[in-house]
C-alpha cells in the first residue's frame, strides 16, 4: 500500500500479536469469514410499529428500519464493528453506512438496486425510519441510478469492465481509490443487509463480498411462530473475524437481540444510554 491511511478509513492498531497475524493467515474475507444465527422475538416490535404508524400516519415504521435502527446503536456502543481490512491492515472506517437492496416492486421482474444511507451514531429510531424510508422512496422514483448509468457506460466498451476493475482494485490497493467511486459503490459500507422476509422468504446464509469493504453481512427473514407460539424473526450475520473478537461480537449480537425485543430504547439519546450502563454486557443468549 503507498499511503498508510485510506479516504474511507484510518488504520488502527493491533490489540494482540495474534489479532496482528489474522491477516496474513486468512487473506480473504471469504477464508475469515464466521457465520451467526439468531431467532429474535418480534411479538413487541410489532405492536410497537402498529402503535407508532397508528399515532404517525405516514411515518411508516417497519421492523425491517428497527433492524437498522438496532444496528446503528449497535454499532455506536461497538465501534470496532466499524472496521473492515484492506490487504494486510485493519481500518477503523471513517463513517458509518448501510447498504441495502431496494425492489423496485415485488415482482420477478422488478429491477433490484443498492441503496446506500450515512447514519450518525446519535441516531434515534424515529430518524433512522426517516432515513431509510427517503432513500427507498428516491431509488423506487428514478429510472436509473448513477452507478447504473456508469456501469452501462462501461459495459458499452469491450474489455472496459475489466480495465476498470483491475485499474481500481490497483488504486484502492495502493489506498488511492477515489472518494468519490468509494461513496458511491454500496459494497463500501459498514454492513449489507438483506431483508428477505419483505419477499417472503427464509433467512439465509450470505457471503462476505470480497470486493468493497463491508465486514459483515445481515440477513432478516420471514416472521414465524416460535414453540411458545410468539412471533418471531430468524436472522442470519456472516462477518469478518479478523476485525474483532468473539466476545466483542458475542455481546454486540446480543446487544442487536435486545433493541429488536424493546425497540423503545432506540429513541433513548445514545449519551443517556452510555451512562446508564445498561448495556454493557449483553450476553448473545440474554432473552
Amino acid at each position: 500500500m503507498l499511503f498508510r491511511d485510506r479516504p474511507d478509513g484510518v488504520r488502527v492498531r493491533h490489540d494482540t500479536h495474534m489479532s496482528a497475524m489474522l491477516p496474513y493467515v486468512m487473506r480473504s474475507r471469504s477464508s475469515a469469514t464466521v457465520y451467526f444465527s439468531r431467532n429474535v422475538d418480534v411479538e413487541a416490535a410489532l405492536s410497537y410499529i402498529h402503535r407508532m404508524n397508528a399515532e404517525q400516519p405516514g411515518a411508516r415504521y417497519s421492523l425491517f428500519g428497527i433492524l437498522l435502527s438496532a444496528a446503528v446503536r449497535v454499532f455506536a456502543l461497538k465501534p470496532r464493528l466499524n472496521r473492515f481490512v484492506s490487504r494486510r491492515g485493519v481500518y477503523q472506517r471513517s463513517e458509518l453506512c448501510f447498504s441495502f437492496i431496494v425492489k423496485q416492486s415485488l415482482t420477478e421482474e422488478a429491477p433490484e438496486r443498492s441503496a446506500k444511507v450515512w447514519f450518525e451514531p446519535e441516531d434515534t429510531l424515529s430518524t433512522v425510519i426517516a432515513k431509510t424510508n427517503q432513500a427507498i422512496d428516491s431509488i423506487r422514483s428514478i429510472d436509473q441510478t448513477p452507478d447504473e448509468k456508469e456501469m452501462s457506460f462501461v459495459g458499452s466498451i469491450p474489455g472496459m469492465r475489466a480495465f476498470s476493475t483491475f485499474i481500481f482494485r490497483l488504486l484502492d490497493s495502493w489506498n488511492i481509490a477515489p472518494r468519490g467511486m468509494i461513496k458511491s459503490d454500496p459494497l463500501y459500507a459498514s454492513a449489507y443487509f438483506a431483508n428477505l422476509g419483505s419477499i417472503g422468504l427464509e433467512t439465509p446464509y450470505h457471503h462476505l463480498y470480497e470486493w468493497g469493504t463491508a465486514s459483515l453481512f445481515v440477513a432478516m427473514g420471514t416472521i414465524t411462530r416460535g414453540g411458545n407460539g410468539r412471533r418471531q424473526v430468524n436472522i442470519k450475520i456472516s462477518l469478518d473475524e479478523r476485525i474483532a473478537d468473539g466476545i466483542y461480537f458475542a455481546h454486540a449480537a446480543g446487544l442487536m437481540a435486545r433493541f429488536m425485543r424493546k425497540p423503545e430504547e432506540l429513541e433513548m439519546p445514545l449519551d443517556d444510554m452510555k451512562r446508564g450502563g445498561i448495556l454493557d454486557t449483553e450476553p448473545a443468549g440474554a432473552e
